[in-house]
């Protein structure tokens, strides 16, 4: 059972990054449920519904490129997922950003995220 759940946020998180790193945006749309928030900012309002992270996920695939994710499943249970993850990608200024940072999703039955969480730390690397 366990592999199972493990199995099952492995691809949930390999579709994330390959929807990042493909920029993407509407392979967004069988991450999470309609009705999902999304917190990319703990401080910051979270994104609700898919129509708005879609709309991010939009965004996101316009101003950067050359992106490369990876991660590492921390834990997770049936009900939600934490992984450590790393993401570098080059902004249309042609300056190259490095994250690190931290992924809670909760899923429902069909392994949907009902709310994701992260927490990041960015810097830029040069030109």
């Amino acid at each position: 059972m366990v592999i199972n759940i493990m199995k099952e946020f492995k691809e949930w998180l390999d579709l994330y990054g390959r929807a990042w790193m493909l920029r993407k945006p509407t392979l967004i749309k069988k991450l999470f449920v309609d009705n999902a928030t999304y917190h990319e900012k703990p401080l910051e309002k979270p994104l609700k519904g898919i129509s708005e992270i879609t709309k991010y996920w939009e965004n996101v695939s316009t101003t950067q490129r050359n992106i490369e994710f990876d991660y590492e499943i921390l834990s997770c249970t049936k009900n939600y997922g934490i992984a450590h993850w790393q993401a570098s990608f080059v902004r249309n200024n042609n300056e190259r950003v490095e994250l690190d940072g931290i992924f809670l999703a909760y899923f429902d039955d069909q392994n949907k995220c009902t709310n994701f969480r992260e927490w990041w730390q960015s810097r830029k690397t040069g030109l």
